[in-house]
């Protein structure tokens, strides 16, 4: 049995590995919460750069003007 880094819980793991399972999944989704965000900041600042200015429409969502 191993022991993660970052609980402390026991798991059976690979050599190599030393995060749980639950860990892993964590990390991999606060990166992909990360990519996500990088992202919609890039599109916004390409489309404040073509003069469009996001507005929020009268049924509650969003778009560029």
């Amino acid at each position: 049995m191993k022991v993660c880094n970052t609980c402390g819980e026991e798991h059976n793991g690979l050599d190599g590995e030393n995060h749980c399972q639950a860990c892993r999944n964590h990390q991999i989704a606060g990166k992909r919460a990360a990519r996500a965000k990088a992202n919609r900041e890039t599109r916004a600042d390409v489309m404040r750069s073509l003069g469009l200015v996001k507005v929020r429409g009268a049924m509650g969502g969003t778009y560029w003007e």
